[in-house]
């Protein structure tokens, strides 16, 4: 092996071992807990899945009661307020939260409700872990200390019960310590600078560049930790680089730990929730030679891995075995609901998805993510099993199911429309992430619920900031984005053009600030005729 790739091992493996005496310290401090978050009935037939080293309960107070004991929602808004009153006022938690503190917080309500029990709304609209969208963030046991701190007091002024808020802060220390990344700050990170490193040996890793990505291993050793040495050989199986699959697993990657796939294969009600393991990947490329080095390696079988390539055999093997795997929980996305159901939906395995649901005897919980996936594929097969299992039509939101005639007779008998929130809006008359002018899918919307007189204001949430929290209209959006034909289908139902937005603007005013490419002249006249030579 060439000196680089040594070297480059030496460090990983220096790396790996420190953070192993670092993770054995922190699991000290950690009480048993009851729930491993690895899904009914799994054992530790999925633990090869988890990134996060320690066992929280990632769903510990699921039917219990503890959600309605304690007031619901108004008593959750009230605890996540108090709590980022305190981080507000905390100069060393602060710098963690980015420039507006407050962003979070509608989120966070989300994500406390169903954690306490309430409804699922979170696990149908987050789109990643939470190792994943903590792990750039330098998270010291001192700052998780103070998180802590302010949870608590935010506890005590907001839940009634001395035992229920012990057993809230019993379970949401461990969670908040697993989270536990460094004793100091790093150098990579998924997002910002930090960032570079990752694209860089990731795409070292794609094209097979050995002596690149150990010179990169051996400058930013970090990058072995779990999560990004994750992305890094997730990448070499995808593209079939054998050599580097090698080198990785040399280093002390371990063969399992799963990624998640590009929205491009899983699709946008997807994104960043299906994760697959190196050996699925592969798979899925038909990567023969980096299949067989995962397998020598001990690579691990399991459901997840069977739903989503539509393994048969092997479903009916697993699960036969046991039932409780179809609906097991996946700890690569801990503390999201995706199933053995939404792999199987993202994989476009109707036969598999239909053995899954035979095992199931209950209806879903909830469904809306996998039915959302099956509509974005156009299956009506899979949206029609998923409803008969009890998914909920009327959770489904935006989508391009409504161009679909056959799905969209479908899931409007069963309650599907579009809300009033303005959620098409972003969907169809924004120019973001390459849309284009797309008159057709505006008429759809329309004719499932979608008003002109709509405005975008939080999609999801409540208490929006940035631009959603303009209050603007799908014209102001169209006029901006230069989307000539779908400017003309809002005028001809009923849009105003003289419509205003939270700050007192226009769609003309809004053109204003339109991209040199826009047709300025060509949107004014639709707009406002005979008014556009000043702004031409």
């Amino acid at each position: 092996m060439p000196k680089k790739q040594t070297t480059a091992g030496k460090k990983a493996r220096a790396a790996s071992r420190r953070g192993e005496k670092y993770t054995t310290a922190l699991r000290k401090q950690l009480p048993p807990s009851a729930d491993t978050g690895y899904g009914t009935g799994t054992g530790t037939s999925l633990k090869h899945r988890g990134f996060l080293d320690h066992a929280p309960g990632f769903r510990p107070f699921r039917d219990t009661g503890l959600f309605e004991r304690i007031g619901g929602q108004p008593t959750v808004d009230k605890l996540v307020d108090l709590l980022y009153e305190g981080i507000g006022r905390d100069d060393q938690l602060l710098p963690l939260f980015g420039r507006d503190v407050t962003s979070g917080k509608p989120r966070q309500k989300m994500f406390f409700a169903e954690w306490l029990g309430g409804r699922r709304r979170y696990s149908e609209v987050a789109w990643t872990d939470l190792k994943h969208s903590h792990d750039d963030k330098p998270i010291t046991l001192e700052l998780t200390n103070r998180w802590l701190g302010h949870f608590e007091r935010a506890l005590e002024a907001t839940v009634a019960g001395d035992s229920d808020r012990r057993a809230i802060f019993g379970q949401v220390r461990p969670l908040a310590i697993a989270l536990v990344n460094q004793p100091a700050a790093q150098n990579v990170a998924w997002c910002g600078i930090g960032a570079r490193a990752v694209r860089r040996a990731t795409g070292l890793a794609r094209r097979g560049s050995v002596d690149g990505l150990a010179a990169a291993l051996a400058q930013a050793p970090d990058l072995l930790r779990p999560t990004y040495a994750a992305a890094i050989m997730h990448a070499a199986a995808l593209a079939g680089r054998f050599e580097i699959v090698q080198m990785l697993l040399e280093d002390g990657v371990g063969p399992d730990h799963p990624f998640y796939l590009p929205v491009g294969v899983a699709g946008l009600a997807f994104e960043r929730v299906i994760y697959v393991t190196p050996l699925c990947a592969a798979r899925f490329k038909r990567r023969a030679a980096v299949e067989s080095l995962l397998l020598a390696a001990g690579a691990s079988e399991d459901i997840f891995t069977a739903a989503f390539l539509g393994d048969l055999a092997s479903l009916e093997r697993m699960l036969g075995a046991d039932h409780g795997l179809a609906q097991a929980t996946d700890p690569a996305v801990d503390v999201l609901d995706i199933t053995p159901v939404e792999h199987a939906v993202a994989g476009g395995q109707a036969d598999a998805l239909k053995l899954i649901l035979d095992h199931i005897a209950d209806p879903l919980p909830s469904g809306v993510r996998a039915l959302r996936g099956a509509a974005a594929k156009g299956s009506l097969a899979m949206a029609e099993m998923l409803l008969a299992h009890g998914a909920d039509a009327t959770r489904i939101g935006v989508g391009r199911w409504v161009l679909n005639p056959e799905l969209a007779a479908l899931l409007a008998s069963r309650g599907a429309a579009i809300d009033s929130s303005g959620s098409w809006i972003g969907a169809a008359c924004t120019g973001n992430q390459g849309r284009k002018d797309d008159p057709d899918y505006v008429l759809a919307l329309l004719r499932h619920g979608a008003r002109v007189t709509d405005r975008r204001s939080g999609d999801h949430i409540k208490g929006a900031t940035g631009v959603r929290a303009l209050n603007a209209t799908a014209l102001h959006y169209a006029a901006k984005a230069g989307f000539l034909r779908t400017i003309e289908v809002l005028l001809e139902h009923g849009a105003d053009p003289a419509a205003r937005d939270s700050r007192g603007r226009t769609p003309l005013d809004w053109l204003d600030q339109a991209a040199p490419s826009v047709p300025r002249a060509a949107v004014g006249r639709l707009l406002a005729p005979g008014q556009v030579a000043s702004r031409s």
